[in-house]
Formats: C-alpha cells, structure tokens, sequence
C-alpha cells in the first residue's frame, strides 16, 4: 500500500469517528435506485442493495460511465466514496478522469484514492473503509477477487450500509462466471448513439433473475432511463 494512501485513510477514519461517532442507528435502509422503474422493479432490493457487494464489469468507457452514473446515484454531490485501485491498473488506465465526473452529478472533491500494488492490499483498504462506516460508497478498481474476499467485502457492506464496487478488470470478465458472493454481477456493452449509451447486461443477482436492458443518462435528472431499440426517443423509465 502506498505510505500516503494509508495516511489519508487513517485521517479520514478518525474525522469519521469524531464528527459521526454514534450515527448509524438502525434506520431502513435505502437502496441505491437506478431512476429507471423497469429495473430497479426487477431487483429484490428496489435498486442496487446499499449494504452489499456489486461487480461490473466492462470494456473502456463504457464500464466506467455506467459506474459513475451509479456512484453518482449512490453518492448524491457531498457523498465521500473511497477509490482502491491496484497499481498495475493505474499504470495502464491512469486516475479516473475527473472532468468526466461532472456529468453524472460528482466532484473529485468527494474522492479519496488509495493506491496498492497487490489484490490482497486493495482488497484491505476496501474493507477497512467499509468497516468504518461514514462513506456513501467504496470501490475497488482492477482488482480480482476469490470468494472468500468477495464474502468479507459483502459482510463488511452489510455491517455499515455501505455500497461496495468492484470494477472487474479484462481478465476476471470473461464469459466463465468466477464463484463470488457480490449480490450483483453486471456487464456494460457500449451502444450506438451517444457516448452515455449502454446495453446493461445483469447477468447474476442473488434473489433475481438475469436482464438486459438498453438505457441512456439523462444528464439534467441525474438518472437512467430506458432507451428504445433502435436508437429512437428514450422509452419511459
């Protein structure tokens, strides 16, 4: 793990600590809504299941846009997220570009990054963040995980109501099914049409069943919506 890394995280944990000593009180817990009715209906938790673990995976841009858009869902714009990202990967796509965050209502202001040179690492600062509650989101960037990790991060999650990612790299996104025990297991495709597109593939959820669906963001209302087949006027959420 890099030195400034766990600096930041021990910091951020201790602000945690003293400004929301106290604050998790056993409320309902809300989900993550994805704005479109048609799928968040399809999902048993009525959105993405905020005290849970969910993996996406997806080639390029489009992976990553369909991960903003739901961070930015699940973090509204004052929401901390904690980013892990292995080294090997950051060496090759580089820090997620800020800018591009706009679009989908987040800042990098919101962001602490934690940078490690081994899965094992990035797995730790993920569930250390997880375990300490006061973040709207955790995720782990390039990272393959078994499913004794995928099980600790999925327990982690539920203790804080905490939404945890994982964006699967190339390797681990195949169209062999690694054993996991995220809740959810997503596949973005790039679509025709706009640069935020995207044929949505669940292909695991715990309690559902697969889907595919086509859906575009609406960048005014912050949310999907579905889009029609054939490139035409988006279909109603």
């Amino acid at each position: 793990m890099h030195p400034s890394g766990l600096d930041k995280l021990s910091a951020l944990r201790k602000k945690i600590e003293r400004i929301q000593e106290g604050s998790l009180t056993g409320a309902p817990e809300v989900p993550v809504t994805l704005g479109a009715v048609a799928i968040d209906g399809t999902l048993p938790w009525g959105g993405l299941k905020r005290g849970g673990l969910h993996e996406i995976g997806g080639i390029g841009s489009a992976g990553f846009g369909f991960h903003a858009a739901v961070l930015g869902r699940a973090a509204g714009d004052k929401g901390r997220i904690l980013w892990c990202q292995h080294g090997r990967w950051l060496r090759e796509t580089g820090l997620p570009y800020g800018p591009g965050f706009a679009a989908f209502g987040l800042s990098m202001r919101q962001f602490l990054f934690v940078r490690a040179e081994k899965d094992k690492d990035v797995l730790w600062a993920m569930e250390e963040g997880l375990r300490m509650g006061g973040l709207s989101a955790v995720v782990g960037d390039g990272v393959a995980a078994d499913f004794t990790a995928t099980r600790r991060l999925q327990l982690a999650a539920e203790t804080t109501a905490t939404p945890a990612f994982i964006l699967l790299p190339p390797r681990a996104d195949r169209n062999t099914e690694p054993l996991s025990a995220a809740l959810t297991r997503w596949r973005v495709h790039a679509r025709s049409g706009g640069a935020m597109r995207w044929q949505l593939e669940l292909r695991r959820c715990r309690g559902g069943a697969p889907g595919n669906w086509d859906v575009e963001w609406d960048e005014q209302a912050l949310r999907f919506r579905l889009a029609e087949a054939l490139g035409g006027r988006a279909a109603a959420g």
